[in-house]
């Protein structure tokens, strides 16, 4: 598959073209524009200082079958976003061959469906025969779009919309609504502006929703010109992950990916603070996926901060001390210098 993704952040390549020749890079396929994905890759690749031996390029894609063929085909790709919804659409289509090529670099966040709508389309079984943009063929939106929409028992008519020219559409009223996928808020949709002619439908959470999706809510907070203070507007989300292949043509991928995993996962904290994307504080490095193997250097960073965790907890304290006796002061301390040389300390 031709490299069609665009680069971001071409200001990440500045530097004189021998630092450029002696870097190596990962990439990194994520959303569209204007996508929450799109934004957290680029906040994973600000973790990698300029001039540092490797770094990590955010490209835009599709989470869909697109970053699938983009990680399994192309050399330059090494790990991409991929929704839950087209990764089983892709399972299904090519079996569990798939499954063998893939190996999960992290389970991330819930993506909320967002089904922006025109005013007089106050529900979803109102959609039924109407146009309705789905995303791009192939992409992460319309493998959540197709489930959605089967599990709800609502035939539309589907166009292959990407979102900015979704949202554009729906103000001109050629469309009734679009699928707009992705974590909130999206900063995408918090850019629009309050609009009388737009709003979010409501997805009725049941049936066979509840075997792949999630309930869940969005509220002012997340969109404010488009959810009223004090009201809610019930949802639907979907699974998210960052894939990585297993045996790519190039050789040096694997290497990449273990250096993403040993820059990235230590910094994690750094991604939760509060001026980050909430989603960030969503996501457990620890958590698994099913039918994906763990990355090697994934597994091992996590078997290896279980190991501090446990050392720290069976380490003795002398803050414990406090309020004993001074026998058991004495005998509490000896016990954590004890525990101290057999670490090695």
């Amino acid at each position: 598959m031709r490299l069609t993704c665009l680069i971001l952040g071409l200001a990440l390549v500045g530097g004189s073209a021998a630092s450029q020749a002696e870097t190596r890079w990962l990439g990194l396929a994520a959303g569209a524009p204007g996508a929450t994905e799109t934004e957290l890759a680029s906040d994973m690749a600000s973790l990698f200082t300029p001039g540092a031996p490797m770094r990590a390029l955010p490209l835009l894609g599709d989470l869909g079958a697109g970053n699938i063929a983009l990680l399994l085909n192309e050399p330059s790709v090494d790990i991409a976003f991929v929704s839950a919804d087209a990764l089983t659409a892709a399972s299904a289509a090519h079996g569990a061959a798939l499954a063998e090529k893939l190996e999960l670099v992290a389970r991330l966040y819930p993506q909320e469906v967002h089904v922006l709508a025109r005013a007089e389309i106050k529900t979803v079984a109102q959609l039924a025969g109407k146009r309705v943009s789905v995303g791009p063929e192939g992409s992460g939106s319309a493998a959540t779009a197709a489930a959605l929409f089967k599990a709800l028992g609502i035939d539309v008519e589907p166009l292959d919309l990407d979102a900015a020219t979704s949202i554009a559409r729906l103000k001109q009223g050629t469309i009734a609504a679009a699928v707009i996928v992705g974590g909130k808020p999206m900063p995408l949709l918090s850019a629009v502006p309050p609009t009388p002619g737009l709003h979010l439908l409501p997805i009725p959470f049941g049936g066979a929703l509840e075997a792949s999706h999630l309930p869940t809510r969005l509220g002012h907070a997340d969109y404010p010109a488009l959810i009223k203070d004090g009201t809610e507007v019930q949802t639907v989300a979907t699974g998210l992950v960052l894939l990585a292949a297993k045996d790519k043509r190039d050789g040096g991928s694997a290497k990449r990916v273990a250096q993403f995993i040993d820059t990235v996962f230590p910094r994690f904290a750094e991604l939760k603070a509060r001026d980050r994307h909430p989603k960030w504080r969503e996501i457990n490095l620890a958590a698994s996926w099913p039918g994906l193997t763990k990355a090697h250097a994934a597994e091992a960073w996590l078997a290896r901060q279980q190991t501090m965790s446990a050392a720290t907890s069976a380490a003795p304290s002398p803050e414990k001390a406090q309020g004993l006796g001074n026998n058991e002061k004495e005998a509490l301390f000896k016990q954590f210098i004890e525990w101290q040389r057999a670490k090695g300390h």
